[in-house]
């Protein structure tokens, strides 16, 4: 019955960012004197939107705030470590910017930023692998996807997982991309079950790390059927349903973990914000608490001069947008 009203409260809200539900379920872990706290900042379809805009009257958004709340977060933040994450879908939809320099000046940004996980969406996909790997090829920091290839060569989009290091604590986040079916540029790619990937390689991770992330692109319905069926996850950010979570989603898996599912919209209307708490219980590190959050990303917050006047360079040496050349519109409310 209970999932039930999960997938009912999820599916009311899975086209439109800003509707939210939550479960409260309090986060099962043995008090402990010796912790260590792990932040994840994390965005999500993005579509390309570099530069504040008008949303109901108010100006939202914009790399140039974003980056300003994720200095504020590095600067004040006690955690062993701050990771930033982007779970997908930066090229399909973009502005001129984008467009015309196919995801290149988006790279630059986002290497200004520090970004230290990249994951390639459904609409990133679209332009084919030729173009979405010139892109990838630019990013300063990991690219992840375990469940896709390029169906001429079998080149993978990106690396399986990593393994990262937060003070004594390893991190591990794994990556399942989404390629749709319906597009043409399906016939480019093989895609491999997402939830057959994560079972095979969920249960390797556990073994050598203490935390267990899944970044996802595959929706929010999707992702609270992975935390249910695919036991030894800890954390899942989330994308491709463009669903805010202010407080995130917790579901109980298969092996009693509980597992968090948090998403931040779309067009950086928020920046979502994941903090773990991690206790020594019998010389292993072990989760004590979970807690998501979103931030908003609006008038409020200052625009960084430095990444207003990169946008502004890369502008005046952009091209002329191109046209895509398998991309199309998308009907309104699909993600």
């Amino acid at each position: 019955m209970r999932k039930v009203c999960v997938l009912l409260a999820l599916a009311a809200c899975l086209w439109v960012a800003g509707c939210f539900w939550v479960a409260h379920e309090p986060a099962a872990g043995p008090p402990t004197s010796e912790t260590v706290a792990v932040t994840i900042l994390h965005v999500n379809d993005v579509h390309g939107q570099t530069e504040p805009y008008r949303l109901k009257g108010r100006s939202v958004g914009g790399y140039a705030r974003l980056a300003t709340l994720v200095d504020e977060e590095r600067a004040a933040s006690k955690a062993a470590r701050v990771f930033l994450i982007h779970a997908g879908d930066e090229l399909s939809r973009g502005d001129d910017l984008t467009r015309a320099t196919l995801g290149a000046a988006n790279m630059a940004i986002m290497n200004h930023l520090k970004f230290d996980i990249y994951l390639p969406g459904n609409g990133d996909h679209y332009d084919g692998p030729d173009v979405l790997l010139a892109m990838l090829r630019r990013a300063k920091f990991p690219v992840l996807s375990a469940n896709v290839t390029v169906a001429a060569t079998g080149e993978p989009i990106g690396k399986p997982y990593i393994i990262e290091q937060a003070g004594p604590v390893r991190v591990a986040f794994l990556g399942l991309c989404l390629v749709k079916a319906d597009h043409e540029s399906s016939a480019l790619y093989i895609m491999d079950y997402p939830f057959t990937v994560a079972e095979k390689l969920v249960p390797e991770l556990r073994k050598q790390a203490d935390v267990v992330v899944v970044v996802s692109h595959l929706g929010a319905l999707k992702d609270v059927e992975l935390a249910e069926l695919v036991p030894g996850i800890d954390v899942i950010i989330g994308a491709h349903s463009h669903t805010g979570m202010p407080e995130g989603v917790r579901m109980k898996g298969p092996d009693g973990r509980e597992v968090l599912i948090a998403q931040a919209g779309e067009q950086l209307r928020f920046l979502g914000k994941v903090g773990l708490t991690l206790g020594r219980s019998g010389g292993a590190w072990r989760l004590v608490s979970k807690s998501a959050a979103l931030i908003p990303i609006d008038a409020a917050v200052r625009l960084d001069p430095t990444v207003t006047a990169l946008i502004a360079r890369l502008s005046a040496a952009a091209p002329k947008p191109k046209e895509p050349r398998l991309a199309e519109p998308e009907p309104a409310g699909v993600p």
